[in-house]
């Protein structure tokens, strides 16, 4: 500034002095006055850049300190929501632990041999492990990487040269002072913690990695025991079994580490299946509520036997429902260990067993009862994980039991009182398998004895328990269908008359392929050809930026298929059948009606929703879909719009429900289904009409189930002159308050209504209780008016005239002109 004023009043003076340079100094270079201008003008416009400068400095000072306050804040809260280092510690000392306990039996203690069932064990535990490891190593990596961020911008900011340019004048000086000792003060405590909890977690990071590379590597040897174990399953294992041992462990040590492993295994998969279980047991619940309704239908029908012949599902519908359940739900569990699937047997086993109690013979309960204890004894054997003498002898014993059990069954004349005839090929494959597993026990083939002994019992208990399901819902089915021929609330309105009497064949197909699959799977080989398969179908692919699995996409086709066979499934078996030529005493109104296209659309909705979940599809991609669609509707979907629109109005607002007779184009009809387009109505004529749903909304729409199905009739009758009106009025009221089927209230009259040609005419007015039963009951009463008539002596007279010819007489006129 003092800069402009100077050389303000220096521009002020110069006049003064231009006449006396121009005279004196005319042919000099430059004066002394024009030098000190230059140098007062040089000088300005250093200091002003200085100061420039010094100004530019200070907002990139405050810019910087700004901006390190931010990251110091968002620093504290990364801090806050620390991971909790003392849990990941006692997680890695406990994964450490149980892999001491994995190691057991395989290389502490390992015997003379390896067992394939303690190897199968051991790698479905180091499977599980490493995902939970690997998810708590995960969310580990993702903090670091978060406060290692959050460091490296703070350190970058403090290298900003901006900070260090202290300024000349003092007091902007200390201004500069107070910025800096305020945010160190701020940053300090924060840098701190930051810097010594990312070494903390460095230090964690290491650990897990190491321990999640142990992990691995046990597992890679284990799938190597494994495969040699395979590979050589017919070879000699052990000594024969009248030869000395070379070995020898203690069998309470045996015990130990095997329910040690077991129960570990169990907690882990009940822990991962909370969800699925919880939906087991609904299903459960509902099987057992269906099967209570059906009893108590059943019962008030006096369509229930005294001996329950036939009827053996619903005898105990708890036990009925459980059993059902878990044999068709239990494939739902994906590589379930053998102890989870043994408690579900044991279940199913122990309510079949209830449920056959006085209803098969004495002989076969007691081979079911035979059969169950075989196969407990054989499934904890098959928890032992190490081979021990004392074991060989148990399994000798079993499968020896077993096949001279199975043989003298077969030869028994009690195979023919077999209610359920494909029962003996499950007790031929049993004595097959054990007659086996004798002889590999007793000259050292320990591994494939035990499996052929494991799996010839789960063969028969499984094949059992499915024939007998698959009966019972055939049973379930049957009565069903005898008992409700028309939906019901209990049942959630479900047309028997649609589903038939059987089990459907896809039925026996899953349970094939599940009775196979569950025995098979004690075998090693075929969890080695299943391993690539499953590679294959869950390994991720990459397109572009999208990534996806073979499995992931299958999912998403399954859901959305099902998604849309269960919303026409929904609608079929709810909706009402045709009721047109049915009685009036086997109609049953239903409340659902309308709510299935809301039901529907919500089970198609849901069905998107997890299909793009299960298969990984970003929502983003669903965005873009509907924008699409979006942009679809603009252009020429106004009138399907509409239409869908109008059908949830419908659904909502209820105008119609399905089972409502209604009016249309002048004649009854009982809506039959509201779908997204548009509804079918079946008419009185037999067809069915298909109305899109905007028509139904804008057209008037007479629907006589709002008025509780009553019609208002009326009939014009003529009566003689000289009859006794009051009598005759007296006769018509008598025969129309008799009639159950018209109402009583309001109550039906006779009025005189004109008097007519030839008779005075009566309106008879009546209110009927069923508008399905209005023509029936108008010729019924017709034709009780006629014969009360005429045993009263009534005249009904017919309409009459006389007709009167008159002659012209003959005139002469009259002949001239015909002349």
């Amino acid at each position: 500034m003092k800069f402009f004023l100077l050389l303000f009043s220096l521009l002020l003076i110069r006049p003064a002095f231009a006449q006396q340079d121009s005279t004196t100094q005319t042919n000099t270079t430059e004066s002394p006055f024009v030098k000190k201008v230059k140098k007062i003008g040089a000088d300005g416009e250093v200091e002003s850049r200085k100061k420039f400068k010094e100004e530019q400095d200070a907002r990139k000072q405050i810019a910087a300190l700004e901006s390190i306050r931010k990251l110091n804040h968002q620093a504290k809260l990364l801090l806050k929501k620390a991971v909790d280092t003392n849990s990941l510690n006692q997680f890695l000392q406990q994964t450490k632990k149980l892999l001491e306990l994995i190691k057991e039996g395989i290389w502490i203690n390992q015997g003379s041999n390896q067992t394939q069932r303690n190897l199968a064990v051991s790698s479905a535990l180091l499977v599980e492990l490493s995902s939970r490891l690997d998810k708590r190593k995960q969310l580990l990596d993702d903090y670091c990487t978060k406060l290692t961020v959050a460091k490296f911008k703070t350190d970058s900011l403090l290298t900003d040269p901006s900070l260090f340019a202290f300024p000349d004048d003092s007091a902007a000086l200390v201004k500069f002072i107070k910025r800096m000792y305020v945010t160190d003060k701020e940053m300090s405590p924060v840098d701190t913690v930051l810097e010594k909890t990312v070494g903390n977690l460095e230090e964690l990071q290491l650990k897990t990695n190491i321990l999640a590379f142990e992990l691995k590597a046990v597992q890679e040897d284990i799938e190597i025991y494994s495969a040699k174990l395979s590979a050589n399953r017919f070879k000699r294992e052990f000594p024969n079994l009248w030869d000395k041992p070379t070995q020898s462990r203690p069998i309470k040590q045996i015990l130990e580490f095997s329910l040690a492993k077991e129960s570990i295994m169990l907690q882990f998969y009940l822990e991962n299946h909370q969800f699925t279980l919880l939906i087991l047991v609904a299903i459960i619940l509902c099987s057992w509520y269906f099967l209570r309704s059906l009893k108590h239908q059943l019962r008030e029908e006096k369509l229930l036997n005294d001996d329950y012949m036939d009827q053996l599902v619903i005898r105990h519908p708890l036990l009925s429902a459980t059993l059902i359940s878990i044999s068709i739900f239990q494939f739902m569990f994906p590589s379930a260990p053998f102890i989870f699937s043994l408690g579900l047997w044991i279940i199913s086993a122990i309510c079949l067993w209830i449920i056959f109690k006085g209803h098969i013979t004495v002989y076969w309960q007691r081979f079911w009862t035979v059969i169950i204890l075989f196969f407990l004894v054989a499934s904890i054997d098959n928890m032992v994980l190490q081979a021990s003498r004392i074991e060989r002898y148990i399994m000798f014993i079993l499968s020896l039991s077993g096949a001279i059990y199975t043989a003298f069954i077969l030869n028994s004349a009690h195979r023919f009182d077999l209610r359920e005839k494909k029962i003996k090929y499950a007790i031929i494959f049993l004595l097959i398998l054990q007659a086996s597993a004798v002889l590999f026990n007793l000259f050292g083939r320990f591994n494939i004895s035990k499996t052929l002994l494991i799996s010839g019992y789960v063969g028969v208990l499984t094949a059992i328990l499915f024939l007998w399901v698959i009966r019972l819902i055939n049973q379930g089915l049957t009565l069903a269908f005898k008992a409700y021929k028309q939906p019901t609330p209990k049942l959630f309105y479900v047309n028997f008359d649609r589903v038939g009497e059987n089990a459907p064949w896809p039925l026996y197909l899953i349970f094939i392929i599940g009775w196979i699959t569950l025995v098979a799977r004690n075998f090693y080989s075929f969890r080695k050809l299943s391993g690539p398969f499953i590679d294959f179908l869950t390994s991720d692919r990459t397109i572009g930026s999208y990534s996806f699995s073979i499995m992931g996409l299958l999912v998403f086709v399954i859901i959305i298929i099902s998604s849309f066979i269960l919303s026409r499934l929904v609608s079929y078996f709810a909706s009402e059948p045709d009721l047109l030529h049915q009685g009036a005493d086997k109609r049953k109104k239903t409340g659902l009606g309308s709510w299935l296209l809301i039901i529907r659309i919500f089970i198609i909705s849901l069905g998107l929703f997890f299909a793009f979940a299960a298969a990984g599809i970003p929502m983003d991609k669903f965005a873009i879909i509907l924008g699409a669609l979006g942009v679809g509707v603009g252009l020429g979907l106004q009138g399907l719009v509409n239409n869908l629109i109008s059908g949830l109005i419908i659904s909502f607002e209820r105008p119609v429900n399905v089972g409502d007779t209604i009016e249309v184009n002048g004649k009854i009809a009982t809506m039959k289904s509201i779908g997204f387009r548009s509804s079918i109505v079946s008419s009185s004529d037999g067809p069915n009409v298909i109305i899109p749903n905007g028509e139904l909304l804008s057209q008037q729409l007479i629907n006589y189930s709002m008025g509780k199905n009553i019609k208002r009739c009326s009939l014009v009758i003529g009566i003689a002159y000289d009859s006794d009106l009051e009598h005759v009025k007296a006769q018509l009221k008598l025969i129309l308050e008799e009639d159950q089927r018209i109402l009583q209230y309001p109550p039906p009259d006779a009025f005189f209504k004109e008097f007519g040609n030839s008779a005075i005419e009566i309106e008879v007015i009546y209110w009927a209780r069923n508008i399905k039963e209005y023509l029936s009951l108008r010729s019924d009463v017709i034709a009780q008016i006629n014969a009360v008539f005429k045993a009263e002596g009534i005249n009904i007279p017919f309409p009459q005239q006389d007709v009167y010819i008159k002659s012209i007489p003959d005139t002469g006129e009259h002949k001239k002109s015909s002349m």
